[in-house]
């Protein structure tokens, strides 16, 4: 059986039920907490793009992402239940806040194979109860046998207590639990194209040692080393990304990473081109062309750098058996 090709796609789905001051969805990429859809254009290419994804002749690993909280949005969910369906889509992963979890799940069990379905739940504090958001993920864990992360963001290495309630709560549900650096919502387009300086980018490295801090809250030190790197210095080092890996954005164009993307640099085409043959590269190795700013885990932890990190195969772009 051929190697799956592992995808990360980004869709124009926008609603979103909660209002986090730190979303780095912003500028054309905005959430909404009005609509679903900016244009009918977007929920099209979305159908497409779902498509094209289920019809590749090897088998596919996807991290089907939104700008908004999919759970949200029923068309988005009932083309993600069909994905699962399909036999040569390994799993599904969906980003979620998981507040919609007990309405939404029972509604699309009939339409899915939940046992393909991977959830990675960030858990926003003062915007949703923390006792709320482990019994969703625990309904989906248990009832539905999907495969669930608990995942928290660090911005202020002074105050993890919330990191830390969050923790204690995963684990005495059976939970897993990662620890990911939260961002400036202004950095990614501007602040750390150019610079280098991770630290521009990620408020929790300003004040202490954001290393030693994820460690102390249970989260993955050498993850965060990775991420680092990403950010700082990717330019050169080894990379699968556009081999058995590729991101594909909001429009349908496809990229070796997001970060690509970003850039604009070495675009492969786009799904909804008629006739389109996605160009992978053949060799498993290739360096990275950006200087900074690989700032998402999807694309970095496709860095050699970060093949240790991954022991064994799991269904999820993100879980490194932390």
């Amino acid at each position: 059986m051929p190697d799956p090709l592992k995808i990360w796609y980004v869709a124009g789905q926008r609603l979103c039920n909660l209002k986090c001051p730190y979303c780095v969805s912003t500028g054309e990429w905005a959430k909404s907490n009005r609509y679903d859809w900016k244009n009918p254009a977007d929920r099209n290419t979305f159908a497409a793009v779902v498509e094209w994804i289920a019809a590749r002749p090897q088998p596919v690993e996807v991290r089907l992402g939104s700008l908004g909280e999919p759970f949200a949005s029923p068309f988005f969910l009932q083309k993600a239940g069909w994905l699962t369906q399909q036999p040569g889509v390994r799993y599904v992963e969906l980003l979620s806040n998981g507040s919609l979890l007990k309405q939404r799940l029972p509604k699309l069990e009939p339409q899915a194979n939940l046992g393909k379905l991977s959830l990675w739940l960030t858990w926003h504090e003062d915007q949703l109860p923390l006792e709320k958001f482990i019994e969703g993920a625990v309904l989906a864990q248990e009832e539905y046998g999907c495969f669930v992360v608990v995942n928290v963001l660090l911005f202020d290495s002074h105050d993890t207590t919330g990191i830390q309630r969050a923790r204690a709560a995963a684990r005495a549900a059976g939970l897993r639990f990662n620890v990911d650096l939260g961002y400036d919502p202004t950095a990614p387009s501007e602040s750390f194209d150019h610079t280098g300086d991770p630290a521009r980018a990620v408020p929790a490295m300003r004040d202490g040692d954001v290393l030693s801090t994820v460690a102390e809250c249970g989260g993955d030190a050498a993850l965060t080393q990775a991420a680092l790197t990403a950010l700082s210095s990717p330019l050169g080092r080894p990379c699968r990304a556009g081999h058995d890996y590729l991101f594909i954005d909001i429009h349908g164009q496809v990229y070796r990473c997001s970060r690509y993307a970003a850039l604009e640099r070495a675009p492969l085409g786009s799904v909804l081109d008629t006739g389109f043959e996605l160009p992978l590269r053949t060799e498993r190795w290739a360096p990275c062309e950006a200087a900074s700013g690989c700032c998402n885990k999807e694309d970095f932890l496709n860095l050699q750098l970060a093949a240790p990190l991954r022991s064994r195969d799991v269904p999820s772009l993100g879980w490194t058996n932390a």
